[in-house]
Parts: structure tokens; sequence; C-alpha cells
């Protein structure tokens, strides 16, 4: 190391190397910081450091790039949670919210795509494209209220318990988060699994009505691919 890394009047060679070491791993935690800030403001910035130290040295990062630094961030806090805590299902939950907002922006999407309009004679085989950066999650915490809360500057308090079935897509450059009910979730994953239309609503109870208002609204927010 020494004729790699020479000494200088001050310091030693494994003290100079201990200065990059440092400013390396204090980078890396810096970038976890930047992609988590809901999550870090949730727990409190020393626990949130606490975590990410011991992420860092269980998944230290091998990519070239930092864009992959926080790929197990989510799998990391499941794995180290108390099994029986409801805050910690909830912190991961939160992580799991704000990596699919970033990877959506950062991924490919719909902007300059055609606008999509519902062929008049779709027939129970036709089916429905999600358009590029189309997600859908299901929780069981609102993780969406929390983080719309707190994007506004409030402190929001840790949510109780409770199911939360989100679509994500991006439009315009912004991730929109559009909050479904159980049997809509199901619906759009049946689709989006690439089921046909009659496929997909076997089985859904909602009256024909209330179906077309949902298309209609789902539509108009982009969900879907023009059809070629």
């Amino acid at each position: 190391m020494e004729s790699q890394i020479l000494p200088s009047q001050q310091q030693s060679s494994s003290e100079r190397l201990a200065v990059y070491q440092h400013a390396y791993l204090a980078r890396l935690l810096e970038v976890l910081r930047e992609l988590f800030p809901c999550t870090r403001f949730a727990i409190g910035d020393d626990l949130f450091d606490q975590f990410a130290a011991g992420y860092l040295q269980r998944y230290p990062p091998h990519s070239y790039t930092l864009g992959r630094l926080a790929d197990h961030w989510a799998l990391y806090l499941d794995e180290t949670r108390p099994p029986d805590a409801d805050w910690g299902a909830f912190v991961v939950e939160l992580s799991r919210l704000e990596q699919a907002i970033d990877r959506i922006f950062d991924g490919p999407g719909p902007e300059g795509l055609p606008r999509f309009v519902l062929p008049a004679n779709a027939s129970a085989d036709f089916r429905l494209t999600p358009v590029p950066g189309f997600e859908l999650h299901d929780f069981q915490f609102p993780v969406s209220h929390y983080y719309t809360a707190w994007k506004a500057g409030a402190q929001p308090s840790w949510p109780e318990r409770g199911e939360q079935c989100l679509a994500l897509l991006r439009r315009d450059y912004i991730v929109r988060r559009h909050e479904l009910k159980r049997v809509q979730w199901e619906l759009l994953s049946a689709l989006a699994r690439g089921q046909s239309l009659g496929a997909s609503l076997a089985g859904t109870a909602a009256a024909p009505e209330e179906i077309r208002a949902w298309f209609t609204r789902w539509s108009a927010a982009g969900f879907f691919a023009a059809v070629a």
C-alpha cells in the first residue's frame, strides 16, 4: 500500500487512505438520505443513519453507478425490523413507495405518446396495455396519505394499519399517485398481466355504469397506451 499511497509530512499511508474511506462512506450516506427523505423524516436522522450504516455493511455497493446503491434498501429494512412491531412494517412500505416514485421518475415514461382512445368496437377479447412508467402497488398502511402530508410540509403522525391500493405513473414528468379500491386494483392488475378485457372483468361485482366511469377516469389519467 505504501508504494501506491505515499505518506505525507502529517499522515502515514494508512491515515491518508482512511481519509478517502471516510469521505466515500459519507458520500454513500448522503445518497441514501437524498433517496429516502420521507423515510428519514419519519424515523429521524439519527435512526436513519444507523439503518444506513448497517445497510452499507450488509449490502456494500458493487455497481459502477450510485444509482444502484439502494437496490436492497427495503429488503434490508424488512430483514432487520422487529417482526411484531407495526412501525417496522410501515417504514418498509414507506421506503418502497419512495423507491417506486424514484424508479418511475427516472425510467421511461409516456410523454410524447399518442392519446389513448378506447375503440368503440372493443370486444371481450380486447387487451389494454399500460403506458411505460405505470406500476400497481398495494400496501398495508396508508403510506401515500402520509407522503402527501409530508410533501405539503405538515408533521404527520404515524398511521394506523389500513390497506391502500395505488396506481403510480409518470405524466408530464411528474409521478402521479392514484388511490384505488381493491376491486379496481385487481381489475387493473389482470389487465397489466395481459388478460383480455372480458377475462379481467369476470367476477367484478360492480355495475356496468360504474365500470365505464372507472375506465373513463383511467383513460383521462393516461393509464393506457394507444392501440396500434
